[in-house]
């Protein structure tokens, strides 16, 4: 596989079917641990070391058939409520510290990759927001995890990973993931803070969650703030018809984990695997910025330790266009 070539014919065909639907708006993410995304001293690949997400949201007018029922069980008793709905394509890559060792860490977590689709519907009122995702894809060889950073490590001239034959073994992945997100005083200009609570199941990751969010606007968009989900945020919305709009966030979340393939190993077994832990702390920060019909947004994201055998932190940064 020519991934130099054959990446951007895929990236390209996507938009083009993706643009020529009436009310869509496209979001491009891509995550990254490295100095390039991560203020401060330099970072190296560890962890979750890289993502990247394509995805398509659509208003009301035009959200598919197949989500109607769906909606309905999301919108409950709130008639008034928005529906959107959307699609999107994902990748993520994790690895252990010391990619330059070819030999198996038994200290460390081992290599995967994630690649994956999914559907999502989103279901907003003015005091509280539904949303559901389903994630199905492939983890393993076949999620061209290794391709992907083998590509990027020579493109920037950085050290070569060499531990991807030891990675997670191919195995079918599903995810599922539910949120609610409430803000009690409705709509704010300024100023407000947003509760939230994720449910999220499957082979790929099992795991309950709950925090908040701060946020402050020249104005607030009309809607919830970024969302941790595929589902469609602030960076994708047309609910106001100012020019510019800029806001600013804080974002703290407590984990309760019950499986996560990507430390817990292979369903089956027989692969490298570390001793997770089951609770996990995430704080972010980001900033975000609307002139016209293009959106862009930077988070930063600081991790707590996820496993036992080792005790540090994880780092890595976000930046987010659609348009």
């Amino acid at each position: 596989m020519n991934l130099r070539r054959t990446l951007p014919l895929i990236v390209l065909s996507v938009l083009a079917n993706l643009t020529s639907v009436s009310a869509a708006v496209i979001e491009t993410t891509l995550d990254n641990d490295t100095d390039l995304f991560v203020p401060g001293a330099a970072t190296s690949d560890r962890n979750y070391t890289q993502g990247s997400r394509i995805a398509w949201h659509v208003g009301e007018e035009s959200t598919p058939r197949w989500s109607a029922r769906i909606a309905e069980r999301l919108v409950g008793q709130d008639r008034q409520a928005v529906i959107r709905a959307g699609l999107a394509i994902g990748q993520e890559i994790y690895t252990p510290d010391a990619i330059s060792r070819a030999t198996p860490q038994a200290d460390d977590r081992p290599y995967a990759g994630w690649l994956y689709g999914s559907a999502f519907l989103t279901s907003s009122g003015e005091h509280r927001e539904r949303s559901l995702e389903m994630r199905a894809g492939i983890v393993g060889p076949h999620s061209y995890a290794q391709q992907g950073q083998e590509w990027w490590h020579r493109e920037l001239g950085i050290r070569v990973p060499r531990g991807w034959s030891h990675q997670l073994r191919d195995e079918p992945g599903i995810q599922l993931i539910l949120q609610e997100r409430w803000r009690p005083m409705g709509a704010q200009r300024h100023v407000d803070i947003v509760p939230h609570a994720t449910v999220s199941l499957g082979n790929v990751a099992t795991y309950a969650a709950s925090g908040a969010t701060l946020r402050l606007g020249w104005p607030l968009p009309d809607d919830f703030g970024p969302s941790p989900t595929n589902a469609p945020s602030s960076l994708g919305t047309n609910a106001t018809k100012r020019p510019i709009q800029a806001f600013a966030f804080a974002r703290a979340e407590g984990r309760a984990v019950a499986h996560n393939i990507m430390l817990d190993g292979n369903t089956g077994g027989g692969s490298a695997f570390v001793t997770r832990r089951p609770l996990v702390g995430e704080a972010q920060i980001g900033a975000g910025l609307r002139m016209g019909g293009v959106s862009l947004r930077y988070v930063f994201s600081y991790t707590t330790h996820e496993f036992e055998e080792r005790s540090d932190a994880h780092r890595y940064g976000s930046f987010s266009i659609g348009f």
